[in-house]
């Protein structure tokens, strides 16, 4: 594993002299990975690509442990490194329970640092750190497998390499009959086990649609309608996990518990909640706002987009909803148009639309909307709230 992929958190100037001498073999440990804040640290595993993190607790202070933390379990790929002057049982309890991999004094610094990196870090390259966006439903015939798979199509060129579709529909597994895929492990299993869900095992799970679009499903066909554990933090995990491994992820979760939405709504760069413009799923769209709003998630953190639209002949127009709905001024709904003909075709033969109807109205918004998310933002970053504890 190269230097150029460690970092270290530190103030004390003969630790850092002590981790670039036993790193010197290996290249030299850049100034630019050497961090003295917390805040600036966490803004650069934001990045990726980060296999490793050292940190000395002595010149940070103990309190680091509780504060980094979060962190630990936000960068699950990265393997965090304590640094100590002194063996404490209860210090070394207290690190290995937060999860950090090694605690190394630092009298062994030079002898064992880079066997230590090689054996937790034997291979550093293919780490990414990808966009994802969730795809919620306010109704039944909202399309959210239509739009999800699609919306992958779409994302594709602006990255190389394939996307990933996920499918957290544990009842129809609509992704798999939409390709005509089938596997023996789908998300459901991955959420049942007791161990971490990293970009490895996403990859190994995940089935190739195509050279383009790769899919998660949800679970084998032959298992569909089975009771399955909605974890709301393992699913958040598992987001981040997908996100590592592919530059995009596009979650289809038509029906899932509003925890378990909020999750995903914090996970991603951006959500869509579909609906019709009809009264029943204007009333559970709302419902969905407002629960996640009492989650703490404002309604901009959402994108409300109204299928199957029609300019004329429906019977609650936009600017109706947009009241119902609560929504502020600045928070507009998108619209998708209502191509039937050509989305069922699309189904129907298992291939997205830039496949077979590229020049129909429904594909040219997708694409319009796909080049919105993909100019958005990634998540929040946790580093500014961070940054207030660990420099109080």
């Amino acid at each position: 594993m190269a230097v150029r992929d460690v970092l270290l958190l530190s103030t004390d100037s003969n630790t850092v002299n002590a981790v670039s001498l036993a790193l010197s073999s290996n290249g030299q440990l850049a100034n630019s990975n050497i961090y003295r804040d917390l805040e600036q640290l966490v803004s650069r595993l934001e990045q990726g690509n980060i296999p490793a993190v050292l940190f000395d607790i002595d010149a940070t202070g103990e309190r680091v442990l509780q504060v980094i933390e979060p962190v630990i379990r936000k960068f699950i790929e990265t393997k965090f490194i304590a640094l100590s002057g002194i063996m404490r049982n209860d210090l070394l309890l207290e690190a290995m329970q937060v999860g950090v991999r090694q605690f190394l004094l630092k009298d062994a610094i030079a002898a064992d640092l880079a066997n230590i990196l090689h054996r937790l870090c034997p291979d550093s390259a293919g780490t990414m750190h990808g966009g994802a966006v969730t795809v919620l439903s306010a109704g039944g015939g909202t399309g959210a497998t239509t739009i999800a798979v699609n919306l992958a199509a779409e994302l594709q060129p602006t990255e190389p390499g394939p996307t990933l579709v996920v499918d957290l529909d544990p009842s129809y597994g609509a992704v798999g009959t939409y390709l005509s895929l089938d596997g023996e492990y789908g998300a459901f299993d991955l959420f049942r086990r007791n161990d971490n869900i990293d970009a490895q095992l996403i990859q190994s799970t995940a089935l190739a649609a195509s050279a383009n679009m790769h899919a998660l499903l949800s679970t084998a066909r032959r298992r569909l309608g089975e009771v399955v554990p909605f974890d709301a933090p393992k699913i958040g995990r598992a987001v981040e996990a997908c996100r590592r491994a592919y530059r995009w992820t596009v979650i289809d979760a038509p029906r899932i518990p509003l925890d378990s939405a909020a999750e995903l709504v914090k996970k991603s760069n951006a959500t869509l909640l579909l609906m019709q413009l009809t009264v029943k799923d204007i009333q559970v769209a709302r419902q969905m706002i407002t629960g996640l709003s009492d989650r703490g998630l404002a309604s901009n953190r959402v994108i409300v987009v109204a299928t199957r639209y029609k300019k004329r002949g429906l019977s609650i127009s936009l600017e109706e909803a947009h009241r119902a709905l609560g929504l502020p001024a600045t928070q507009q709904i998108t619209t998708l148009s209502n191509d039937f003909a050509a989305v069922t075709a699309a189904v129907n033969l298992g291939k997205p639309l830039v496949q077979t109807a590229p020049r129909s109205d429904f594909r040219r918004d997708l694409q319009k909307l796909a080049g919105t998310l993909a100019a958005m933002p990634a998540p929040v970053s946790m580093a500014r709230g961070l940054a207030n504890l660990f420099n109080a």
